[in-house]
This record gives structure tokens, sequence and C-alpha cells, in this order.
């Protein structure tokens, strides 16, 4: 009896979405994104040094802010009522942003400050619902997974005992892959420019992790920025 009656329940949800869902027709959407991030980055951690105790390479800055560009290109996939599915890439470019903190020379003495920079370039396949509100406006929500290339730059140290001790120039920029997943929501305003659509967009990035290369070889381990993500506000204009 409680079969039949599940059967039943299930018959009645089938019924209600079958006309309700459609493959949507063809249509194509370029996004075009520019806008600012926060991100969160860099890792204390002990860099071994053979036949030495090693450095201790702690963190004074973990945050940075920049700017934010980005392209994307979808195709709609499904309508469901007031409800389109497009599916589709999505490109970003996160400008560099700054990891500082001091070396502590054998774990007694920290002679040295350190820097480098980090950029983000994401690719995602990506999927966004646009739910229709009323004809001028959608609530929009993205889920995209993908690959992030992440690039570290510019490793400089910098003596803090006025030149007595020399840096050691153990580490230069590297890129390296990671995995990368987005999240968001925004809201749309449709057909502001005759065929343009403006947005504006709320966006969560896991970044992966960063590495530095070693350049001396009697360093064993190589410094990490960490995992990275980054919170981001922007617009987007939908052609």
């Amino acid at each position: 009896m409680r079969y039949k009656s599940s059967l039943k329940l299930l018959a009645i949800i089938v019924s209600f979405l079958i006309p309700s869902v459609s493959l949507a027709s063809c249509c194509f959407e370029t996004l075009i994104q520019l806008g600012v991030f926060s991100a969160h980055q860099g890792k204390s951690q002990h860099v071994d040094i053979e036949d030495l105790i090693g450095d201790q390479f702690t963190v004074d800055k973990h945050s940075g802010q920049n700017l934010l560009f980005g392209l994307g290109a979808y195709l709609e996939g499904l309508r469901i009522r007031e409800t389109r599915i497009l599916y589709g890439i999505n490109a970003f470019y996160l400008a560099p942003t700054k990891v500082k903190g001091k070396v502590i020379q054998e774990d007694l003495f920290a002679n040295l400050s350190y820097q480098y920079y980090r950029s983000n370039y994401p690719i995602y396949l990506a999927t966004r619902a646009l739910i229709g509100c009323c004809s001028s406006y959608d609530l929009i929500l993205d889920l995209g997974l993908g690959v992030n290339i992440a690039s570290t730059h510019g490793f400089k140290e910098r003596s803090l005992d006025g030149g007595i001790t020399e840096s050691d120039k153990i580490f230069s920029g590297k890129t390296k892959a990671a995995f990368s997943a987005t999240a968001g929501l925004g809201w749309r305003f449709n057909h502001l420019f005759r065929n343009f659509s403006l947005e504006i967009d709320y966006r969560f990035f896991y970044l992966g992790e960063g590495k530095l290369k070693r350049i001396n070889s009697q360093v064993i381990n190589s410094l990490s920025t960490g995992n990275s993500y980054a919170n981001a506000l922007f617009f987007t204009i939908s052609i």
C-alpha cells in the first residue's frame, strides 16, 4: 500500500514537471567581467637546509586586493518554467597580490624580510541558472569546476640589520596548475542597453596551492603559498 502511494506521488510530481521542462533553442551568450577581489594566501613554514637547522618563514601579510578580468562563453541548455540553464566556459585573470613576512635564520634571528607575488588564471567548465523574477530582472546562480594556473614571481629578501645579513637567494617564481572551484550569485538587469544586459556579481574562488622554485641545491623543500581563496565583486556585460 505504501509502495503504491509512493508511485502515485512520483507520478504527480513528474506530470507537474514535464510540461515545464524543455530543451532551449540554441542561444549563445558572451560575458565580459571586470571588478575587484580580495585574496587570502601565504603559509608559515620551515624550510630545511642541508647540514643546517634551516629557516622559518613567517607571514605578516596574508591578504591582498587587486583587479579581476573575466571572459565567458555560454550556450543555453534547458528551460524549467522561468529558469534558464546555461553551460559554458568561464576564464578569469586575478592580478598579482603580495605575500610578505620574515625569515628567522637557523630558528634564532629574524635578520631578513621577504616578499613575493602570486597571480591566478582560473579556467572553469561552468553552469549558470538565470531565474526570471520579471521581464527586466534575473537572479543568477553560478557554479564552476576547473583548473587554476597559479604563478608566483618577484621573490625578494631584504636585510633587517642594516645590510649585515645578506639575502640567501634560494627561491624564484614558479607556475603550477591546481584544482579550482567557484560559486556565486548575481543580479541581472536585462536589455539595459539594447541587446546588452548588465549584472552585479559576487563570486567565491578556491584557487588551490602555489609554490616557489628552489634555486639552491642545499635547500630541501620548496616554499608554498598555501591554499588560496578569494572573494570578488564585479560587473558583467552580457552580449
